[in-house]
């Protein structure tokens, strides 16, 4: 199991029992109390909302709703981001079209009489032609924070029909057409190279290792990209 299932697994074992320890949490994951509460951390700041009750019936739970923001708009900048959202249904490969929809919707049936006839009448009569495109893979989110971490990782994925394994650094991610492309650092090759996150099969944590890459980010990964010569 590697952590990505593992927190998951955790996320789903809290909300079946309402209410768990990290004692219980690392008997049913097989893993160390310590890595119960890394995992913890690293859920929070994902944005999953747990809290830690504490005492003799103490625990760990998640709180189902999610807390509102409130965006202060003008009448343009509110009709441009709903033409925005509108526009991007009939592109966008990113896993959000269930919450684009919710907002389009909350859009639609604001309580200003004025502006939500004007958002009504931009939904009526303006059409963008859709598109048939695949959405993204549930590793999306998570490669994103990978790139954060920047940490050596082991990615799986499929080339020229083969299944090839590779420790890697996460740089950022690239959309070429509705193709995303997450740029790596193989540390094998010494350079930068991009892959096709649709072909990733698995990535986990590779241990032991630290690979300075800071220099390298999203905007300058083109640099890096033919193998570094190592002197004799």
């Amino acid at each position: 199991m590697n952590k990505v299932e593992r927190q998951n697994l955790m996320i789903t074992l809290i909300q079946q029992n309402n209410k768990m320890t990290a004692l219980e949490l690392a008997e049913r994951c097989h893993v160390s109390k310590r890595t119960i509460l890394r995992d913890i951390d690293e859920l929070e700041n994902q944005g999953v909302k747990i809290y830690a009750h504490h005492g003799k019936n103490g625990g760990y739970q998640i709180q189902q709703t999610q807390s509102k923001i409130a965006l202060n708009l003008t009448e343009s900048e509110l009709s441009a981001l709903f033409l925005v959202l509108k526009e991007s249904q009939s592109y966008s490969t990113l896993p959000y079209k269930n919450e684009i929809n919710a907002i389009l919707k909350q859009c639609l049936t604001l309580p200003q009489t004025r502006l939500r006839k004007l958002l009504k009448r931009l939904d009526f009569y303006i059409k963008f032609e859709e598109e048939n495109l695949t959405s993204l893979p549930y590793l999306f989110s998570d490669i994103l924070i990978y790139c954060t971490e920047r940490n050596v990782m082991l990615v799986d994925y499929q080339q020229g029909g083969h299944n090839t394994a590779e420790n890697v650094i996460f740089i950022g991610l690239l959309c070429k057409r509705g193709q995303w492309i997450a740029v790596v650092y193989d540390i094998g090759l010494g350079c930068t190279k991009e892959l096709d996150i649709s072909n990733i099969l698995d990535i986990s944590y590779s241990f032991g290792k630290t690979i300075q890459t800071h220099d390298i980010s999203i905007d300058n990964y083109q640099q890096f990209l033919n193998p570094i010569d190592t002197p004799n």
